[in-house]
């Protein structure tokens, strides 16, 4: 809520009796942080006493206050308590403010002073205002120092929450150079299955062979010759060829 001075006093003349009549003026001070009414001014008639009429009916239970504290600070100068229904009934209302070069505007109102004079209650209000302006905080500003190099067409249809993407559509990188593709046939793979296996056979067998071989020399002191192994010619059809691993 605002502060508020003690009384200026002075005379005014009434335009009607042409007497000299007190005025007592208030200074109200707001507080920076303090937050005021607010509205959209469109265009130069928005800046009207009507325009300020209906702010202060959306911000009643604010103005109340203002009224409120007003009447305790200056309580003691009155000859008897006011309500705030009482000060409503005899307030009147003026609007000054620098009116802006374009529009639309945001525009701030505020007291500026209350004066009692004439059995009236009189509050002069300013408005400031500002160029119109809408941020969305939320948003983050894209970056044009950041581009990216790849990106995927957006327009690709949804089916049954799939994204189907085109090929055709996807970018080409213009460094990129063209290297065909080709594939192994499948009996390749298994050709390269059997041949590992045939290996693992002939290690295994030469292993056997070799374990054999040990223990014959470790019972009998001699080693084993070909020709104690078999009785066909080294050249017969049934010899074994050399494995070679």
């Amino acid at each position: 809520m605002p502060t508020f001075k003690a009384p200026q006093y002075s005379k005014m003349i009434n335009a009607t009796t042409k007497a000299a009549e007190p005025c007592y003026t208030f200074l109200i001070e707001f507080v920076d942080s303090e937050e005021t009414p607010t509205f959209v001014g469109d265009d130069t008639t928005s800046l009207s006493l009507e325009s300020l009429q209906h702010t202060i009916q959306e911000n009643v239970t604010w103005w109340n206050g203002v009224v409120q504290s007003f009447l305790q600070a200056s309580a003691k100068l009155f000859s008897k308590p006011y309500t705030i229904q009482q000060i409503h009934k005899i307030a009147k209302h003026t609007l000054q403010g620098t009116e802006p070069s374009q529009f639309p505007v945001h525009v701030t109102v505020q007291p500026v002073t209350i004066q009692i004079r004439n059995g009236g209650f009189w509050v002069h209000w300013k408005y400031t205002t500002e160029p119109l302006q809408i941020d969305i905080p939320d948003l983050a500003e894209p970056d044009d120092t950041v581009q990216s190099t790849t990106s995927l067409p957006v327009h690709a249809p949804v089916i049954d929450g799939v994204h189907e993407l085109n090929l055709d559509d996807l970018p080409i990188d213009k460094n990129a150079t063209e290297v065909p593709l080709t594939l192994d046939p499948p009996t390749k793979f298994y050709d390269k299955h059997k041949v590992k296996e045939a290996r693992l056979k002939a290690k295994l067998a030469v292993y056997r062979a070799q374990h054999h071989m040990t223990r014959y020399y470790e019972k009998y002191g001699t080693e084993l010759t070909d020709s104690d192994t078999g009785t066909g010619s080294d050249t017969g059809e049934d010899s074994e060829e050399e494995v070679q691993l």
